[in-house]
């Protein structure tokens, strides 16, 4: 499992927050057949099912610790088996303190990104990484804050809506330089916000996909898309680019949902089709 890598002078380390329960892979991708997953069965599912994982990587760049995306939160969550978030006891194992942290970049606000932004344990919320400044999608804040829409996200009024009032919270959209060695790139089609997270050094590359990516078979079926994608034809324009622009141009690839054995890896094209190849 490669859960540390340089691109160029840029450090990406891997931190895991929870597996939760596995699921039936028709729930996770509606649109795909039984029949679908047959070529695939063996090596993507597990005893039938479709095991997704909450991993999440942190960036060091020019001297600044970004932290990309949050996970779960502490749990327990009961939409995910009653499991707990590990993501801070992760970063403490790798040398991370929450104090540490510079910045927080959100690839967009679904409940597994934003869920230890805050300490909600108190009265009143608190940054679970104090010196941070907690970077949030301008399209993705839009969408969520409509009222129609946060009465059903509630994680997004508990873990993101309280940055504005704590004065934390700065908006970004596409093309955003978090350093000279990281920048942003709009991948509108899971939520309207989302964006992947770019790193460019020495003439080296590596993209953080998000949920561009749910599991490394769409890789080869890009038009298979995740019940929670919002707009399913930008969601899969969005990937077949990014996956184009991976395979052309030699990114390593971190795609925290994908198992710990193959969440860091390139995307290569034999025979005319595209593969997955973990590092």
């Amino acid at each position: 499992m490669v859960d540390k890598f340089t691109v160029g002078n840029v450090e990406i380390g891997a931190v895991l927050d929870m597996i939760p329960p596995p699921r039936d892979p028709r729930d996770f991708f509606p649109e795909v057949t039984k029949e679908d997953w047959t070529p695939y069965e063996s090596d993507v599912l597990v005893n039938g099912q479709f095991q997704l994982y909450c991993g999440h990587f942190f960036v060091r760049s020019q001297g600044k610790t970004i932290m990309v995306d949050t996970g779960m939160g502490p749990g327990p969550h009961a939409t995910r088996g009653n499991r707990t978030g590990n993501l801070i006891n992760q970063l403490a194992a790798k040398g991370i303190r929450p104090e540490d942290v510079d910045m927080v970049v959100h690839t967009h606000l679904h409940a597994d990104h934003v869920g230890w932004n805050l300490d909600l344990s108190k009265a009143t919320p608190r940054p679970n990484f104090p010196n941070a400044r907690y970077l949030v999608p301008r399209d993705d804040w839009d969408h969520f804050t409509r009222p129609e829409n946060l009465s059903n996200a509630p994680w997004v009024r508990d873990s993101v809506v309280p940055l504005e009032a704590l004065g934390l919270m700065d908006f970004f959209g596409n093309g955003y330089s978090i350093t000279n060695e990281v920048t942003t790139l709009a991948t509108p089609g899971h939520t309207p916000g989302h964006v992947v997270v770019l790193v460019s050094s020495q003439g080296q590359r590596a993209m953080i996909v998000g949920d561009v990516l749910h599991s490394k078979v769409q890789v080869q079926q890009p038009s298979w898309c995740a019940a929670a994608d919002t707009n399913k034809s930008d969601s899969m324009r969005s990937r077949e680019d990014l996956l184009r622009r991976a395979e052309t141009q030699d990114y390593i690839v971190a795609a925290g949902h994908f198992p710990l054995d193959a969440h860091v890896g390139r995307v290569v094209a034999r025979n005319g089709r595209r593969y997955w190849q973990p590092l």
